[in-house]
């Protein structure tokens, strides 16, 4: 099985440097639409057995964009919960919060985001083991899954077993970018990251 994960078209919040998370929805810009066609252009050749996107708006637009394919959605591809910091310009998180907000970017096995009701960092891995488990159960060959940068970033370097240290070793992803993921059966190899059209 192959796992193709794009995350959502560039919004509003992303240029402006604030926190969306899981309450935050702010629209798609302009220039995403373009970015959304070349992610198509290269998936289009791709038969998906299933497409799946987080119920966000922003990454539900993406995904509706993406192929001409019902999609469906499923919450484990949500984004982050920040609890509190969501609207947030990531500034002022920084100046509040410093070394959670270092941590949660740099050095997630020690991320604790409790003083401000985030969701934890097993939270949301397992949240991608457990869709994991059920797209391995379900015998697909190839799935399209859409959803955003600090889960996804999280969850899929997770799923090719990476170590939560080395989680965010790489930066985030980047919008309208591909992740690939293949199963070789006991786990899944890392095939292509982050990568831009």
């Amino acid at each position: 099985m192959r796992i193709y994960f794009v995350r959502h078209g560039k919004t509003e919040w992303n240029l402006a440097r604030r926190l969306q998370g899981q309450k935050g929805d702010s629209p798609l810009l302009p220039e995403s639409y373009e970015a959304i066609k070349r992610v198509h252009k290269f998936l289009e050749p791709i038969e998906f057995d299933k497409v799946l996107s987080s119920p966000q708006k922003r990454a539900l637009t993406t995904a509706d964009l993406l192929t001409n394919q019902s999609v469906s959605t499923d919450k484990r591809l949500s984004e982050w919960n920040f609890g509190e910091l969501e609207g947030w310009f990531i500034r002022d998180a920084i100046a509040k919060y410093p070394k959670e907000m270092h941590d949660s970017r740099f050095e997630l096995d020690q991320f604790d985001g409790s003083a401000f009701g985030a969701e934890s960092v097993t939270s949301v891995l397992a949240r991608f083991d457990s869709l994991a488990e059920d797209l391995l159960n379900s015998k697909m060959d190839n799935v399209l899954l859409v959803g955003h940068g600090a889960s996804g970033t999280s969850g899929m370097r997770h799923l090719a077993g990476f170590p939560i240290a080395e989680l965010r070793s790489v930066g985030g992803l980047a919008n309208n970018t591909v992740t690939v993921l293949e199963s070789n059966g006991s786990h899944f190899d890392l095939k292509i990251w982050d990568k831009q059209l």
